[in-house]
């Protein structure tokens, strides 16, 4: 069975880039107007740009200069606009042209969204904003993966629905190369249930229809703590006869070594046992080692699904190439 999306994956890669993220804001704006305020003040803080506190005014006693009305309601005039690069490089005569689609709205805000913040000209987008500002536009420059961050934090638990969204929309962002730290990302998943099985059997498995971003490692969590690792090698979809001892991957997948579909057989199994039916639809993460590791996690509480770590952060410089000395260089940290 192939995953739904949200988000279409079949077209001109920058306009289906570009359409996506729209499509991306419009929803959370549409969800909850709140939480897309507290969202975009965020992003925009983190570059020192400033919004109004809120778009929607309640207020009490307004004077009209002639009388005073008792309390009234009402919603500013907004605008935002939203440029995507597949790449760092933004033009400025662009940029400056771009601006022209700003009328008399009371709040203009243009995103800029790109791979990364790291090669571009600063010197060029402070001279594209300071021309922005002599119109009431303001300019911020965030990444794809910042945008995903950000949304996912302003969200709660209990919002399964969002969540959902962003996940798909993270996994389209990975799937066009957007992510440039899949590279160095840690996947992890709660496993409280299966966390002995997945480390027995180097495997994760999930529903199928659950989307995901392309990341190198991937992590066995229990209990607030992340206790193995390893280098994803696969990640295959297929459909397990524990009977006839078969494996039949869906059309496309990469081939199984007999190691491999014995592992992904005896997981099968002993989930059966407790009543987790894997034989269709699910997809399986298989790595060829796991490293036993202690990467603890320090914020209260422990997480509700999936996340993903930039061990470069985590570090604060390189990642070890070999799994195992990365395990072992986990255990001297922290994450929250």
């Amino acid at each position: 069975m192939a995953d739904i999306h949200y988000f279409p994956r079949y077209s001109q890669p920058e306009n289906v880039v570009t359409n996506n993220s729209l499509l991306f804001l419009l929803r959370l704006h549409q969800y909850n107007r709140f939480k897309f305020e507290k969202f975009l003040d965020v992003i925009c803080q983190e570059q020192e740009v400033q919004l109004a506190s809120s778009w929607l005014q309640f207020r009490q006693q307004k004077s009209s200069g002639k009388s005073v009305v008792d309390g009234f309601i009402a919603q500013d005039s907004v605008k935002i606009a939203v440029e995507t690069k597949m790449t760092e490089a933004f033009s400025p005569t662009q940029l400056k042209n771009h601006l022209a689609i700003f009328g008399a709205e009371q709040h203009k805000l243009l995103i800029l969204l790109s791979p990364s913040l790291r090669n571009s000209s600063k010197s060029q987008l402070a001279l594209v904003r300071k021309g922005a500002l002599t119109r009431n536009i303001q300019v911020v420059h965030t990444s794809f993966e910042d945008l995903i961050k950000q949304s996912r934090a302003c969200l709660s638990d209990h919002d399964e629905d969002m969540l959902a969204l962003v996940d798909d929309y993270e996994s389209f962002c990975s799937d066009m190369n957007l992510l440039p730290t899949d590279e160095h990302t840690l996947f992890v998943p709660p496993c409280r249930l299966s966390f002995e099985a997945n480390e027995r059997f180097r495997l994760y498995y999930c529903p199928a229809t659950r989307g995901g971003r392309n990341a190198k490692y991937i992590g066995i969590y229990a209990h607030k703590t992340i206790r193995a690792i390893g280098e994803i090698v696969k990640v295959v979809e297929c459909a397990v006869d524990t009977n006839k001892g078969t494996v039949k991957l869906s059309e496309g997948q990469e081939a199984l070594t007999p190691n491999e579909q014995k592992r992904i057989l005896q997981a099968t199994e002993e989930a059966r046992a407790r009543d987790w039916d894997l034989s269709v639809g699910h997809k399986f993460y298989l790595c060829d080692t796991l490293h036993e590791t202690q990467f603890r996690k320090t914020s209260h509480g422990g997480i509700w699904g999936r996340i993903y770590l930039n061990l470069e952060e985590v570090l604060g410089g390189k990642v070890p190439t070999d799994t195992g000395a990365l395990a072992e260089l986990l255990k001297s940290h922290t994450w929250k």
